[in-house]
């Protein structure tokens, strides 16, 4: 039987270390329990974890033989962290504060985890507090996420159905199938509920308390009998979810297999892997093999990558929806001792821990450039460039990391032609909606450009992050098409089909409608109530969208979604303008239309024309020389007609 590969995730605060401590000590993997003050639980082992208290970095633990926890982090600017590790999940506990209730976080995790469609298993944590009231809290988590969570917290350990016809009931109206069996039977099987469990139709749900050990007993009952294993191919898969460094030094790359079986010694593309270790915690064990379904990791791998993969990957979830993007991008500061090329080299070297970082270099001003969520994450990094090389960096304000997109559809041209050179590629730049990303598809016949031209054209397009033509910020939300090409069968190289790529998609965005975007935050904010009409007015001020779901107890509190240049300093309002009372929550919401953009485009001064490094121009070529045509004119000289 295949392992169930489980994750815990929370919001900030809502005790995800101490529920994790919990289920290991009750599985009988840990004998004594950690905690997060006493800097000693058994997952957050990293240094910088245990200094601030917090989880930082996706780990793995074996709860027992056949399931595997995977710890997320919980705070919001290590949402890209939590986002990696879903393609591997196959259930998940999502833990709520029950003083806290439903956050922006939980709402866009949970979001993320119907968009994997992983199972999920509800923990509400801290019911020991006063004022906590289970009811209530059910029904709001129904109203939120799907009537047919179901409340189990009182359904003895080791059975999933009950003597209780009104709760069958419950669950037998999450669809038709089951409600057609229950009608004729009058009952449900385990086996029954396992199945509604593991397709998402129910979601069991338990009230309890972690560090007093209440429901533990039941939810580490569900983790075992709730969830289907899955059914894996016998031919070989993996995909890589993380690639870190053990205090070695070596290179990790941690993978789950999606098919047939990881040997040592196999060959991995065009490298091998050396050694498998099966972790727990910071402490690993080495095996000779990994089954399917299996969380592993493997040395000897220098071109992995989180998200590559190898072989077969039917199994995984096809709609994975838009990646947790930093909305700001901040300049790297460090000693003038420390060489360029020594700060490229540990800066690509963090990049492929945490890809989002996005590390760029501006020749212009000499300064790298980094793209974080937040200031949580610029301290971070800074402590993690000193403990790992000796270095003390600092980062400069955050500046807004914005987007571009267009309006409606273009075609763009791209030729190039200097002496014994050609290629021209045409483009269709298609919008797409909101936060799907950029989209790249070619449906050419081999009859009017080759394969292997075709399929270098696609690598071009997805090679990098192509320049918007407003404030020269990334493009997307937009599908590129090939439409047509053209190769000489002596003069043609690889390089040509760059050059008119590139010059294709800058001809296309200088010829359209362009918008820019600028990024959002959901918001959860709770004040007293004799604040709700401040909190109201300045979001109207910040292009914030509000509204109150809640009053209880003279607080007051307010969801909705905000302009993340407008809200970064609101926190320090909030605390003041409550004195101390109040709390505010973030959770990025992706791009939409910048509310001030002519004031950015002001600000930006970009000239699209003087870009060099992108540009709109093709070259064509006359009596055996090459001359640029500007993009006005390129239609006039394109050599294939639409």
């Amino acid at each position: 039987m295949a392992p169930v590969i489980t994750g815990i995730l929370a919001h900030v605060d809502a005790g995800k270390t101490t529920l994790s401590e919990a289920l290991l000590y009750t599985g009988g993997a840990i004998r004594t329990m950690g905690r997060v003050d006493s800097k000693n639980s058994f997952l957050d082992n990293n240094r910088v974890e245990r200094d601030r208290g917090i989880t930082v970095f996706a780990k793995q633990a074996q709860l027992n033989d056949h399931i595997t926890l995977i710890d997320t982090p919980g705070h919001v600017d290590f949402l890209a962290e939590i986002q990696r590790s879903l393609c591997v999940l196959d259930a998940a506990i999502l833990l709520i504060n029950a003083g806290d209730g439903i956050q922006s976080t939980t709402r866009t995790l949970w979001s993320l985890l119907q968009s994997y469609k992983i199972p999920v298993i509800i923990f509400v944590n801290k019911m020991d507090m006063a004022g906590t009231d289970r009811s209530q809290l059910l029904t709001r988590l129904k109203e939120t996420f799907s009537p047919y969570i179901i409340d189990y917290t009182d359904i003895p350990a080791g059975s999933l159905a009950s003597s209780d016809p009104d709760f069958l009931e419950e669950i037998a109206s999450s669809n038709e199938t089951l409600l057609e069996t229950f009608l004729d039977t009058g009952n449900l099987t385990d086996n029954d509920i396992k199945s509604a469990i593991s397709s998402r139709s129910v979601f069991p749900c338990i009230f309890g308390s972690a560090l007093k050990m209440q429901g533990i007993d039941t939810l580490l009952s569900l983790l075992d009998t709730a969830i289907v294993p899955r059914q894996y191919p016998s031919y070989f898969g993996a995909i890589a979810y993380k690639i870190s460094k053990d205090r070695q030094g070596n290179r990790l790359t941690h993978l789950k297999v999606l098919g047939g079986t990881l040997h040592v010694k196999d060959a991995l593309d065009e490298e091998k892997a050396n050694e498998i270790r099966i972790y727990s915690g910071e402490k690993f064990q080495s095996v000779k093999e990994a089954a399917a379904g299996s969380v592993c990791t493997v040395t000897g791998l220098k071109n992995s990558y989180a998200g590559k993969t190898w072989g077969n990957t039917s199994v995984l979830a096809k709609e994975t929806g838009p990646k947790a993007e930093p909305a700001l991008v901040y300049t790297v500061h460090y000693p003038s001792e420390v060489s360029d090329s020594s700060m490229l080299h540990l800066l690509q070297e963090l990049e492929e821990e945490i890809p989002e970082l996005a590390v760029s270099y501006t020749e212009a001003t000499k300064q790298f450039q980094v793209k974080l969520m937040g200031q949580i994450q610029t301290e971070i990094l800074t402590q993690l460039v000193k403990e790992r090389y000796g270095i003390d960096i600092s980062f400069g304000e955050g500046k807004i990391a914005y987007r571009e997109t267009i309006a409606s559809p273009v075609m763009g041209v791209g030729h190039y032609e200097p002496l014994r050179h050609y290629a021209e590629v045409h483009l269709k730049l298609s919008p797409l909606p909101r936060g799907s990303g950029m989209q790249f598809e070619s449906n050419l016949s081999v009859d009017v450009l080759d394969t292997n031209w075709q399929r270098l054209i696609m690598t071009h397009l997805q090679e990098k992050q192509h320049a918007g033509v407003l404030t020269g910020s990334p493009i997307t939300d937009i599908k590129i098409e090939v439409a047509a090409g053209a190769a000489h069968l002596k003069h043609t190289e690889g390089g040509d089909f760059r050059q008119s790529t590139y010059r294709a998609i800058r001809h296309g965005l200088m010829q359209a409608e362009n918008l820019l975007l600028e990024p959002f935050y959901e918001y959860d904010i709770t004040v007293p109530e004799n604040c709700t009409g401040r909190v109201m007015a300045d979001m109207q001020k910040m292009a914030g969208t509000c509204e109150l779901t809640e009053n209880r107890g003279g607080f007051a509190t307010m969801t909705g979604r905000v302009s993340v240049k407008e809200a970064q300093n609101y926190m320090n309002e909030v605390r003041a303008f409550t004195k101390g009372q109040g709390s505010l929550s973030f959770t990025p919401a992706g791009y939409d239309l910048c509310h001030n953009a002519d004031e950015v485009l002001k600000e930006f001064a970009y000239n699209p024309d003087a870009d060099l490094e992108n540009p709109a121009s093709s070259v064509f070529c006359s009596h055996g020389a090459g001359f640029t045509v500007p993009w006005q004119e390129v239609r006039n000289y394109q050599h294939i007609k639409d």
